[in-house]
């Protein structure tokens, strides 16, 4: 084996794949930080709004997202288990392929010490340089035994190499069977810390299960006035969009410009939005069973997210805002991001009028104080044309 050959496979061996692996495992940690700092963030949630030692349903919900992220990490320590532990099979078979290659060179350098020594004994080299026939052939006999000895050299060097790059990829392998250990522990606490999550929900649902006939009322209530909400919000959104096609027709060149480049701008900032509230999502996009009362569902055109009472609500990307109340359901504001709007609904207080143009962060309005209602409802829609406009998954696009 050849110094530049054996340098070719240490580099794919110990840098290619590897490089692989880390990127993919980094990706895998940084979603178990998130999910670690949602866990932190719902128990703070929880811990206030068990304050008036009531069960309630966004209680149950803060639960259910726990449990969520819970088994998402889970999941993602389960994968990190098994890319690590492909890397130690690589790392393993490197090294059985290194201590091959050492042998050999040891072998084949013990065998050219040995010569060498045989022939310094009987003095072989001075013979051979002597039966030279004339002196050019000295020279080349002479050439020849600088290149015999360089090359002993260079073997020298290889096995250096070798044992070098054997004794890296030993202190490698120790680290990754370390870092396998430290991963099978975090699995093994989240897995009991998902039981007690599991238990609590078991506990709190059976309890609010047990008052949803007597709450039944309130809960049908409760879903008509939602419903309500994201009827005349659609209603509002349609309204807006039939005046934004009238309103085309007359705008300037340079307005349109300004419109298409916002809503590309905002296409483009797919799942890199700022969340609107610092805070979780504890009612997803869809339509959704509720948590006790059979046969009763709900349909959320949006998400909402739970978040400290009182709580400032931001606008998550820059346009031109249109407030509107709800008699009995408070106050809401649309943004419009050109071909695009986000909708921020559930809010006891509003920082802007209706024309105002607000920036990416701006404080917008607030979330209610009261500890069941603390919640932001956020939807995303957008306008095609000749289309009805379409509500959008907004946790497809925001991220922390």
């Amino acid at each position: 084996m050849t110094l530049d050959r054996l340098l070719l496979t240490c580099f794919l061996l110990l840098f290619l794949v590897p490089a692989s692996t880390a990127q993919t495992l980094e990706s895998l940690r940084k979603e178990i930080e998130q999910a670690e700092k949602e866990i932190s963030m719902t128990n703070s949630l929880l811990s206030k709004t068990r304050q008036d030692q009531k069960t309630t349903e966004q209680q149950l919900n803060l639960i259910r997202n726990k449990i969520r992220n819970r088994r998402n990490i889970i999941s993602n320590l389960e994968r990190q288990t098994e890319l690590i532990g492909s890397d130690i099979v690589q790392k393993d078979r490197t090294i059985a392929s290194l201590q091959q290659d050492l042998a050999a060179l040891r072998q084949e350098y013990g065998a050219m010490v040995y010569n060498a020594y045989k022939n310094y004994k009987l003095n072989n080299f001075m013979v051979f340089l002597f039966a030279s026939k004339d002196f050019d052939d000295a020279t080349r006999r002479i050439a020849y035994m600088k290149r015999y000895n360089r090359m002993r050299e260079r073997k020298a060097v290889e096995i250096d190499s070798v044992a070098a790059s054997l004794n890296r990829e030993l202190s490698a392998l120790q680290e990754r069977k370390n870092e396998l250990d430290g991963v099978h522990r975090s699995r093994n606490a989240e897995l009991a810390s998902l039981s007690k999550d599991e238990t609590q929900y078991k506990s709190s649902s059976e309890k609010l299960r047990s008052e949803a006939g007597r709450l039944a009322s309130d809960i049908k209530t409760k879903k008509s006035k939602i419903d309500r909400l994201q009827q005349q919000i659609q209603r509002i959104i349609a309204e807006a969009s039939r005046k934004e096609n009238a309103l085309s027709k007359t705008r300037t060149d340079e307005q349109k410009e300004y419109i298409a480049k916002l809503s590309g701008q905002f296409g483009q900032n797919k799942g890199k939005l700022p969340y609107p509230v610092r805070g979780v999502i504890v009612d997803g996009y869809g339509v959704h069973a509720h948590a006790t009362l059979k046969g009763l569902s709900t349909r959320n055109n949006g998400v909402n997210i739970a978040a400290d009472p009182g709580a400032g609500v931001r606008a998550v990307f820059e346009g031109e805002a249109q407030v509107f109340l709800i008699p009995g359901m408070g106050s809401g504001i649309i943004i419009r991001h050109g071909s695009y709007m986000t909708v921020y609904g559930n809010l006891a207080s509003v920082n802007v009028k209706t024309g105002d143009r607000v920036a990416l962060g701006q404080t917008i309005g607030h979330i209610p104080s009261a500890g069941e209602d603390a919640y932001l409802h956020f939807e995303i829609w957008k306008e095609t044309p000749n289309q009805a406009p379409s509500s959008l998954d907004p946790a497809q696009w925001i991220r922390r």
